[in-house]
């Protein structure tokens, strides 16, 4: 009240033309917080009303065409390669993880903080299997295997398969987490280095 009180007495001291002015801005600050919430409203409104009608037309849709939801053969053959694909690559994402748990421990940080960079870890070991079984890896070293007398059907149709790609996963989970953990060192070296060089800035 005596905020109000004061304002007011501030305003009956000006002038009758700039009274009329502050008490216009006033009525245009008024208004303009007033039509904020009614036009979020109206805008919350229209698009319930545009959820609303497109769901009538999937739902009418689907009454009159039951067959609409019946799934394709071949997207059922694709729905079981991905799904057979997903179980697979978590033996590759667990081994990465692994590979990646293994590094952090040997440079004695702390697990629980490194999660995020143990599961990127697994991940890169998981894309490095997806380049392994689609053939884009081998087609690219199969001419240098080539030279060495090394025939690339062998290395695919191997009894030991199994072991050397779950040794690559290992590996390129160590490796990502080695990568990661060096440039981490050289970029808090070089920033502690600027540091005590400009200790103004």
């Amino acid at each position: 009240m005596g905020a109000d009180n004061l304002k007011s007495e501030k305003v009956s001291d000006l002038p009758v033309g700039k009274q009329a002015n502050v008490a216009q801005s006033e009525e245009r600050n008024t208004e303009h917080h007033i039509r904020r919430p009614m036009s979020e409203k109206m805008k919350l409104m229209y698009l319930g009303t545009l959820v609303f009608f497109v769901f009538m037309i999937f739902l009418m849709a689907s009454i009159k065409n039951p067959d609409l939801y019946q799934i394709d053969k071949e997207t059922l053959i694709l729905i079981n390669q991905a799904f057979n694909a997903l179980v697979l690559l978590t033996i590759p994402f667990l081994l990465g993880m692994l590979g990646a748990v293994s590094r952090v421990l040997i440079a004695g940080l702390n697990v629980v903080n490194q999660s995020s960079l143990i599961l990127s870890s697994g991940l890169m070991a998981t894309f490095s299997w997806i380049g392994i079984k689609s053939g884009v890896l081998l087609a690219i070293v199969a001419p240098h295997l080539e030279k060495q007398g090394i025939p690339p059907e062998g290395i695919v149709s191997s009894p030991s398969n199994f072991y050397t790609m779950a040794l690559v996963a290992v590996l390129v989970g160590m490796f990502s987490t080695n990568l990661y953990l060096f440039i981490n060192q050289k970029v808090e070296q070089l920033t502690q280095k600027s540091n005590n060089e400009n200790p103004n800035k």
